[in-house]
């Protein structure tokens, strides 16, 4: 990666690549690659803010550790299925920031109330990759719970992860909330990483990450129960998601289904059913007139937290506030997300438009 200089940074603000954005604290954004540069990195009070790396999903289990874990010792940890984020510490304050490299003023209150004061003053330069879920303006309501922040790395602030070990026991000691560790293997076994799979999709969970002792390498493998209720929960978006978000989970739970001899008849009617069932919905709305949405709930305590939330929505999403709760402290906001490509395409076809094939 190229050294993020003053005039690298005034060069690519001049041909539009970088962007400063206003907010509680003002940032660098990188707009696109530049200069060696990845997208999203991000520069805020002096401190660089590098995006988190991809981590590879295999589509088949042992070939898959032979190929991108051999010879590593493996810390097998829960796939949480919520949204990227990442905290740091500026300005004597703790923000948090999107994959895509945006502040996000949301996760940012959140996560001051959840105690990760004493961890960033004793490493003011770390950075913390977490996955958020709960009630927050990107997955379901919860009943049980507000939110929860799970830690699944540590970047020392200069884009060097800590080790499993390492990271475990800082968790413990500022007793954060770590993902689930759910034990350490060899990366030849085959046999006891497929047990544990098995047992993640028989729990409805959403798979694992297997990352190698040292951090060097990891993988990523999911469950076929949670291809399927992706399908199922997005079905009814069908013009407002990419068609490689149904491919490619129709294709990782087909190796799935083929590599443990599971039920075909079984997972193809699981399928079937998630496919249409929420399409059917979609269309027998939309020949009613409505629009195909979700609906969201989130408490706030500032309430330029939601001009926030709506300033930074697709402009593909129509937003409408349902009801609001002032308790005289916080603000609980329940609110519909209505996808306009959907609706306009699904209302379309059923008042009668053909297309050609």
């Amino acid at each position: 990666m190229s050294e993020i200089t003053l005039s690298l940074v005034n060069e690519g603000l001049k041909k539009g690549k970088i962007e400063k954005l206003k907010g509680e604290i003002d940032y660098y954004r990188f707009k696109e690659g530049f200069r060696g540069v990845e997208r999203g990195t991000v520069i805020i009070a002096k401190k660089v803010l590098f995006p988190y790396p991809h981590i590879k999903r295999i589509f088949t289990l042992e070939n898959g550790l032979k190929r991108n874990m051999g010879g590593a010792t493996i810390y097998a940890e829960e796939k949480i299925d919520g949204f990227n984020v990442r905290l740091l510490y500026a300005d004597k304050k703790i923000f948090a920031f999107s994959r895509g490299g945006f502040l996000d003023s949301f996760v940012t209150e959140k996560a001051r109330e959840m105690g990760f004061g004493p961890f960033f003053r004793d490493y003011p330069d770390a950075i913390i990759c977490a996955e958020m879920i709960g009630n927050t303006p990107y997955t379901a309501p919860e009943k049980d719970f507000d939110v929860r922040l799970f830690v699944f790395d540590i970047d020392e602030g200069d884009g060097h992860y800590l080790t499993c070990p390492e990271r475990h026991a800082l968790v413990k000691k500022y007793k954060l909330s770590g993902v689930p560790f759910l034990g350490k293997f060899e990366s030849d076994d085959y046999k006891g990483l497929g047990k544990l799979i098995l047992t993640l999709n028989k729990s409805k969970k959403e798979g694992m990450v297997l990352k190698s002792e040292n951090r060097e390498k990891a993988v990523k493998y999911v469950t076929p129960w949670s291809d399927i209720e992706d399908i199922s929960r997005n079905s009814r978006l069908l013009f407002d998601m990419p068609i490689g978000f149904y491919y490619q989970r129709i294709l990782r739970s087909a190796f799935f289904i083929s590599d443990f001899g599971l039920d075909r008849d079984e997972y193809a009617k699981k399928l079937g059913t998630a496919l249409y069932e929420g399409l059917i919905t979609a269309i027998n709305e939309s020949k009613k007139g409505g629009d195909i949405d979700e609906e969201f709930e989130i408490l706030i305590g500032d309430g330029t937290v939601w001009e926030d939330i709506r300033r930074h929505m697709s402009r593909e999403v129509k937003v409408e506030v349902l009801w609001k709760r002032d308790d005289g402290k916080k603000t609980r906001i329940r609110f519909r997300k209505a996808y306009k490509r959907t609706s306009k395409t699904l209302s379309s076809y059923a008042g009668g438009r053909g297309v050609e094939d």
